[in-house]
């Protein structure tokens, strides 16, 4: 799967080069997020109907994320992360996670130790390494769920093996194996711009038009930070939350 990703990529890039032309239909496609400009000023120019926002709630739990905004585009997951500093201490590797539903459906999936849907069939987890120095390095390791449908608990390894260094830890794709993500400090805001081609969905394949996400940020390998969040109440005293649902813009 990874192989043909990159095979896909690789290949577009191919065309990409190419000059355009009549007998070129497929145009080289340029995404209007980049993370390598030091500026987030392109984030006014996303299309409104494909700009998706998570806030932290006044009454949340857990204050580590104050908002992340989401774009996904043709070819990327495109992620502005505005953390706490208050909470976000220890800058030298702080763990940041992605669940998705990729195929947007409650067939699949599980983990609703965070989320109130339990359907996330894919994990990314990295550190967000650099912010000390006014950096930010994230390229994310994947795991996939292995539990029952609608689950809960860690089960992002295969059961019958036991996670340790030897097998990643159960990823199906080890961190920095891949280009999967790359990422920039802005202004107190990491931007992380995700390449889903790259991201193996064999159990749950990726829906073509929305997907569900949810973000957690950690220090000491413990959630400081949660997004979607509510208030939280007696009922739900954590304020989890159904993830973000992403629409994708399919134009070139």
């Amino acid at each position: 799967m990874c192989a043909a990703a990159l095979t896909f990529v690789f290949a577009s890039c191919d065309k990409k080069n190419k000059p355009k032309g009549d007998d070129d239909p497929e145009e080289q496609f340029t995404s209007i997020i980049s993370v390598k400009d030091n500026s987030i000023a392109d984030w006014n120019n996303v299309p409104a109907d494909y700009l998706f926002e998570t806030v932290r709630p006044d009454g949340a739990s857990l204050m580590g994320l104050k908002s992340i905004k989401v774009y996904a585009d043709y070819l990327y997951i495109n992620l502005l992360v505005e953390y706490d500093e208050n909470d976000i201490t220890d800058l030298e590797s702080v763990p940041f996670h992605v669940y998705l539903n990729t195929d947007n459906s409650d067939l699949t999936g599980g983990y609703k130790d965070q989320f109130t849907d339990a359907n996330a069939d894919i994990l990314l987890e990295g550190g967000i390494y650099g912010l000390e120095e006014g950096l930010a390095e994230y390229n994310p390791g994947v795991f996939k769920w292995w539990g029952e449908v609608g689950g809960e608990g860690w089960q992002w390894s295969d059961p019958e093996i036991e996670p340790d260094e030897s097998n990643l830890w159960g990823a199906i794709v080890a961190e920095g194996a891949l280009p999967i993500g790359s990422s920039q400090l802005v202004n107190g805001k990491v931007e992380i711009q995700l390449m889903r081609a790259l991201i193996p969905t064999d159990d749950a394949p990726w829906n073509t038009t929305e997907f569900g996400i949810g973000f957690d940020i950690q220090q000491s390998w413990t959630s400081v930070g949660v997004l979607p969040l509510v208030n939280a109440t007696e009922e739900n005293p954590n304020g989890y939350a159904h993830k973000l649902q992403v629409k994708i813009n399919p134009a070139k």
